[in-house]
């Protein structure tokens, strides 16, 4: 094999069919994608790192010759981070994050100190929930690699204006996806819930991939 690697990771109670639009146009660009489906609700950060490493290793697409790269959604930029302070391949290529709560989310720390709802939400969330709340300590190293974080600016969820301050995708606010180290950062006119499918995302996640940086000439950026 002599293509590039690119391993997708899906977010917290999503699955591996939303990464599909994602995986088809890597695939048409010349990339080799392993996408991948992890036990997002019965593990916890540390655990589901230790489960992604396994599969990634055993998987048939994976090539030790070649770049091995990362494209992910919501928590499985957490889970990457993870994997890169303690699994790092020697091979590591650029890694996309979309909507990332790098800082967590307001809507963790809502939910999971809700006195009705709390106790429903670490139910459905599983051990990784709480650690999505803004005052989780992730101890995952610096960013010494390419790194294109791309957050959305379009909201469908009605509790938001309630939860959430500045722009947001519904879920994550802006300024709680950036990190210190990153390479480049976008906003984009997508919903955290959708942004895996607008094709505008899917356009500058390859263009990140292929040139190390976002075309920040589209029409369709919206100011941070």
């Amino acid at each position: 094999m002599s293509q590039e690697t690119v391993v997708l990771l899906h977010g917290i109670l999503r699955s591996r069919t939303d990464m599909l639009l994602l995986e088809r146009a890597l695939k048409k660009a010349g990339y080799l994608p392993i996408n991948l489906r992890y036990p997002s609700r019965t593990m916890s950060l540390e655990d589901l790192t230790d489960f992604v490493a396994e599969a990634i290793e055993n998987h048939e697409n994976y090539n030790p010759e070649q770049p091995v790269n990362f494209v992910t959604h919501s928590m499985g930029g957490l889970i990457t981070r993870y994997y890169l302070a303690t699994h790092r391949p020697d091979n590591l290529g650029k890694v996309v994050m979309l909507s990332p709560p790098n800082t967590g989310s307001e809507f963790a720390d809502f939910f999971d100190d809700h006195k009705i709802f709390g106790e429903t939400f670490r139910k459905v969330f599983g051990p990784a929930g709480p650690q999505l709340r803004v005052t989780h300590e992730h101890i995952t190293g610096d960013i010494d690699y390419p790194l294109g974080i791309i957050a959305g600016s379009a909201s469908i969820n009605p509790l938001a204006p309630w939860v959430l301050e500045g722009v947001h995708d519904g879920i994550v606010p802006v300024e709680r996806t950036k990190i210190d180290g990153m390479t480049d950062h976008i906003v984009l006119k997508a919903t955290h819930s959708f942004m895996m499918f607008n094709p505008n995302v899917i356009r500058q996640v390859v263009e990140f991939l292929n040139n190390t940086k976002f075309d920040h000439g589209a029409p369709e950026e919206l100011p941070a």
